[in-house]
C-alpha cells in the first residue's frame, strides 16, 4: 500500500519554509518542489511566503539586531554580526525561556513557547545578507525546542536549498542531559558549545537555577 504524504499541499504551499526539499517533493512533487526551494532560497524571499515581519533594526558599528513580529503577534530578536566576508547570525529558538538564568532578559518573563522550524529558518533568509556562520544562541534554549531544531538545520544544509555547510553551524546550551543523548545519535557533526556558566554545582545551581537536576560532570561527558 502506498504510504500517505505526511502533509497536503496547501500546508506546504502557506508555509512552505517549514518543510525539507524531501518533504515538499512527496507533497507536490519534484518539478513543483525544486522551483519552490529555488525561489525561497535563492533569490529574494516574497511576501506571501514569509510568517514574520521586521519591526525595528538596531545597528551599531558591526551589529545589527532585528526584532521579528510572529503570525500571533509575540516578538523574537536576531542578531546579525559583520564579518570581513559575510556575518554571524545569532537565531532564537523559542519565546521567552524556560532555563532562567539569573543574568539573563529573554527568561524573565518565563516560557512562552517553542518556535516552528519555518520560524527558525526565517531569521535567516529575512536578513537578506551573506552568511557565513549561524548560532543557535538567542532567545531560548535550543535543545529544549528539540525536534524543531533539528529540521530547521536539516532544511538549512538541504543541497537543494542553502545547502549550508555542517562546520557552520554551532549550538550553544546549557545543557540538558537527556537531549545531549539524542543530539549525539544524529551525527551531524555541527559544532557544540556547551554554557556552564559556573566551575563548581553549587554556584550553577544559583546562575540557573532550573538546571539544577543535571550535574555538571554528566553535561561535560555528553558533550564530550
Amino acid at each position: 500500500m502506498k504510504r500517505l504524504p505526511k502533509y497536503t499541499p496547501a500546508e506546504v504551499r502557506n508555509d512552505p519554509y517549514g518543510f525539507t526539499y524531501k518533504e515538499m517533493s512527496e507533497v507536490i512533487g519534484e518539478n513543483e518542489a525544486k522551483a519552490l526551494y529555488e525561489e525561497l532560497y535563492k533569490q529574494l524571499p516574497r511576501k506571501k511566503n514569509l510568517s514574520m515581519l521586521v519591526k525595528n533594526i538596531c545597528k551599531s558599528s558591526d551589529t545589527e539586531k532585528y526584532v521579528y513580529e510572529l503570525k500571533d503577534n509575540k516578538y523574537i530578536e536576531t542578531v546579525f554580526i559583520k564579518r570581513r566576508d559575510g556575518g554571524t547570525v545569532c537565531v532564537s529558538t523559542q519565546v521567552g525561556c524556560p532555563v532562567g538564568c539569573i543574568f539573563c532578559e529573554s527568561g524573565r518573563n518565563g516560557f512562552v513557547r517553542n518556535l516552528t522550524s519555518s520560524e527558525i529558518v526565517q531569521q535567516i533568509i529575512l536578513l537578506r545578507r551573506k552568511v557565513n556562520r549561524i548560532v543557535f544562541m538567542g532567545m531560548g534554549e535550543p535543545l529544549f525546542n528539540y525536534d524543531n531544531l533539528i529540521k530547521a538545520i536539516h532544511i538549512l544544509r538541504d543541497r537543494y536549498g542553502l545547502n549550508f555547510p555542517t562546520d557552520g553551524i554551532t549550538i550553544s546550551t546549557v545543557g540538558p542531559v537527556d537531549q545531549l543523548k539524542k543530539l549525539r545519535e544524529e551525527h551531524l557533526k555541527i559544532q557544540l558549545t556547551i554554557s556552564l556558566h559556573a566551575a563548581t554545582q553549587s554556584a550553577r545551581n544559583r546562575i540557573i537555577p532550573h538546571m539544577r537536576i543535571y550535574a555538571i560532570e554528566d553535561v561535560v561527558k555528553q558533550a564530550a
